[in-house]
């Protein structure tokens, strides 16, 4: 643009009009030049690279640090902004989990270092984005289906805190641990052929029922969970399921077939928290081979900041309670006049 300038600046002297026009060729064909390079328009021959603009030379890995608390802690923290904005990992030793949720400067630490301790360690079961993965058989931790029973007394456990994910994390799921969850019951095998030890030592070898009631409460749990089933057949399996001679599934899973969270059974109505696969052979086989679901617990491999972090980290993402349901389609009516 400073060619452009020069042409104009040239036209209005008068000492200047005696030059050749060949100069003024020369100097109109570099400014048009000029121009096509600036706006990148495709020549028929080959034009010499533009010069980077001016950003393009600033060094590209110096960051500048917005005003202390205004921008995303994805961003990362700088020095300065710890203290009144940003609690120091270690602070969050001596501070109960649940009373970090309630602390701006608290909570930010524990957002930061609770996602780096998650995708290290749980990621690879739960994915990336904490819905779990099939193949792992490892639930969805954004959903409302909390498995275990938390600690609250008022609620009886109902009403969730982020103690109740810190004691999993900390202790697992029949992982071993002197306090893990899960280890009052697990998914009985009803073929004695596949129990293992512990059940076992609860049942012996006992057979309860064929293969033609596995069937049946198959097709009844098809049925619990909204699914197309066999009618008489789930009629048939529905007794077995009360029955507790026989299937006597509802001990576990409660007559109504929601799950008991005292004892992390599932919720047979809702086939998207199933963790083996929801349809018909997927609930063949569990009911056949029975399930043991295990959970390692982190307690000493994780520091003390990092699993009270990690805590806090997934207890903001899940849902503390059911989604309400869609409010029902409106359809335009036309008014008489």
């Amino acid at each position: 643009m400073r060619k452009l300038k020069g042409i104009k600046a040239m036209d209005m002297h008068p000492q200047r009009k005696h030059m050749s026009k060949l100069r003024s060729f020369v100097l109109a064909g570099a400014a048009v030049l000029t121009l096509a390079a600036c706006n990148q328009q495709q020549a028929s021959a080959p034009q010499p690279a533009a010069a980077p603009p001016p950003a393009a030379t600033a060094d590209a890995g110096e960051k500048k640090a917005g005003p202390a608390g205004g921008h995303p802690l994805s961003e990362g923290v700088s020095e300065e902004e710890y203290g009144e904005f940003v609690a120091r990992a270690e602070e969050l030793v001596n501070v109960p989990v649940n009373d970090i949720v309630k602390s701006i400067r608290l909570n930010a630490q524990a957002t930061l270092l609770g996602k780096a301790v998650y995708d290290k360690n749980c990621a690879a079961c739960h994915g990336e984005d904490l819905k779990g993965k099939a193949e792992a058989h490892a639930p969805d931790l954004t959903d409302d289906d909390w498995r275990f029973s938390g600690d609250d007394l008022d609620s009886g456990g109902i009403t969730k805190h982020p103690s109740d994910i810190e004691w999993t994390v900390r202790y697992g799921v029949r992982s071993g641990e002197a306090y893990a969850r899960g280890v009052e019951a697990d998914m009985l095998a009803f073929d004695p052929q596949y129990r293992n030890e512990h059940d076992l030592g609860d049942y012996g070898k006992i057979k309860t029922v064929s293969a033609e009631d596995i069937d049946a409460m198959a097709e009844y749990v098809l049925q619990l969970s909204g699914q197309k089933a066999d009618t008489a057949k789930a009629v048939k399996g529905k007794e077995l399921f009360l029955d507790n001679a026989k299937g006597n599934c509802f001990d576990c899973h409660t007559e109504e077939g929601t799950g008991n969270p005292a004892l992390g059974s599932a919720n047979l109505t809702r086939k998207e928290t199933f963790l083996y696969g929801s349809d018909k052979a997927s609930i063949v086989e569990t009911i056949t081979k029975g399930r043991r679901g295990v959970m390692p617990g982190f307690g000493k491999t994780l520091k003390p900041e990092e699993l009270k972090a990690v805590s806090v980290y997934i207890f903001q993402r899940a849902l503390k309670e059911p989604a309400p349901p869609a409010a029902p389609a409106t359809v335009a009516t036309r008014v008489p006049r």
